[in-house]
């Protein structure tokens, strides 16, 4: 059986804007969902009915997470998707990564809001421990954008896979042609490339690393990426590249929009804040700018360099 995508909702209509993308991944991979809502120590419930304890407190807080996920179960099987459900006693970020470590699901999926960038998903700070801390890939969609779940439900969608040249980046590609096998999708390797602007350089002396240099990153970066596609190719499957000038969260966005594409996967070191990663970065600006959804994939950590006994 499929392993279950997990779905953290918090009983909000904002974070269940996930849903219809998890159920398009559902009926086409046959796998079941997940839905989970950890409940922390201090939790309450929506009610303002006293109670005498917090253990009480908590208690009535779980049976009303519950009932709320029983009830979009229910909607989910009503309409022939698998649906189970979790309430673990933990912090909420936590009972995330728990529960989808116990059920090995992939992947988690979740939805974002606002154009504040990684502080402002859905659930703040939660989404960002979530993906700083979780080997699962995750799977950010935007809430403003449920529509964009019909390119996942559709004949071959289509798979970004954002390249950079660097083997950090190469790590989501098993990921994206894993999910693009699942799918039944077609995946296109692209490749971003800045050229500087007019002002860049002093004067006249740079007048020929203007017209040479641009023209020689663009030819190094398309011998990449047929490279990278050579590779494939000789394990037996075709992918589609694209090489475009210009900002990388903008060409991601843009070329998504040109294609249809249903989603991104992208590498991420999950970082935030002052300690975002280049591609942490374009993973940030694309959920800022863009509509396309996000799986995020965190590649192992490098073994740390041997020492001298």
């Amino acid at each position: 059986m499929a392993r279950a995508m997990l779905v953290p909702l918090d009983g909000s209509p904002l974070a269940e804007r996930a849903l219809p993308y998890a159920e398009a991944l559902a009926r086409k991979t046959g796998a079941p969902l997940a839905l989970v809502r950890a409940v922390p120590f201090l939790a309450r419930p929506a009610t303002d009915e006293p109670y005498p304890t917090l253990a009480e407190a908590r208690d009535a807080a779980a049976r009303e997470a519950r009932d709320y996920l029983d009830g979009v179960a229910a909607r989910l099987t009503a309409r022939g998707v698998a649906a189970e459900t979790a309430v673990p006693y933990a912090d909420e970020a936590e009972g995330i990564i728990e529960e989808a470590r116990r059920r090995g699901a992939d992947p988690i999926v979740m939805a974002t809001h606002g154009r504040g960038g990684l502080g402002r998903w859905v659930y703040g700070s939660v989404a960002e421990a979530v993906l700083a801390r979780t080997p699962v890939p995750l799977l950010l969609v935007r809430a403003w954008a449920p529509e964009g779940a019909a390119a996942l439900a559709g004949d071959r969608p289509l798979l970004l896979a954002p390249l950079d040249g660097s083997p950090f980046a190469e790590a989501a590609l098993p990921v994206a042609e894993g999910l693009a096998d699942r799918l039944g999708g077609d995946l296109l390797l692209l490749r971003a490339v800045l050229r500087p602007g007019p002002d860049f350089g002093p004067g006249w002396f740079a007048a020929p690393l203007l017209r040479d240099e641009p023209a020689a990153d663009e030819g190094a970066a398309r011998d990449y990426l047929r490279r990278v596609a050579e590779g494939f190719a000789r394990r037996g499957r075709t992918v589609q590249t694209e090489l475009r000038a210009g900002a990388p969260a903008e060409v991601i966005a843009a070329i998504g929009r040109e294609r249809g594409a249903a989603l991104a996967v992208m590498a991420t070191r999950g970082y935030t804040g002052a300690e975002r990663a280049l591609l942490g970065s374009v993973a940030d600006a694309t959920l800022r700018h863009g509509s396309l959804p996000l799986l995020l994939v965190r590649p192992p950590a490098p073994d740390p360099p041997a020492t001298a006994g």
